[in-house]
């Protein structure tokens, strides 16, 4: 979708499909502002083929992960899965999910045989 209101559902919302939202921008500050507007930091993506702007917008944007000149539908099993803001609870991806997963637990124990060793 080309340029929808910046108040439109397609434009404030989560959309699970295969629908882009494309807007004309003058300043790339702008642009960002309007990215973290919404109440949802999922990934994003920025298209440019100056290092420097894509590291700024980046470091800028409030999402989990920025693609650069790439989709956001981009994934590997070992890169983190993360939702921010309102876009879900917790990292996911299969190191990040392992580690959620166990429990650390300390053990402490008093012993007259453990004594005499120190």
């Amino acid at each position: 979708l080309h340029n929808p209101p910046p108040d439109a559902k397609v434009s404030r919302n989560e959309i699970f499909g295969p629908v882009i939202c494309v807007y004309d921008w003058r300043e790339l500050d702008a642009a960002i502002e309007m990215a973290n507007e919404v109440p949802y930091a999922f990934q994003a993506s920025v298209c440019t083929r100056d290092i420097d702007t894509a590291l700024y917008v980046s470091s800028n944007l409030q999402a989990s992960a920025v693609m650069v000149n790439d989709h956001t539908a981009f994934r590997v099993d070992w890169m983190p899965f993360a939702g921010l803001k309102e876009s879900g609870y917790g990292v996911g991806g299969i190191p990040y999910t392992y580690r959620d997963m166990q429990i650390e637990k300390l053990t402490v124990i008093r012993s007259r045989g453990l004594q005499g060793m120190l």
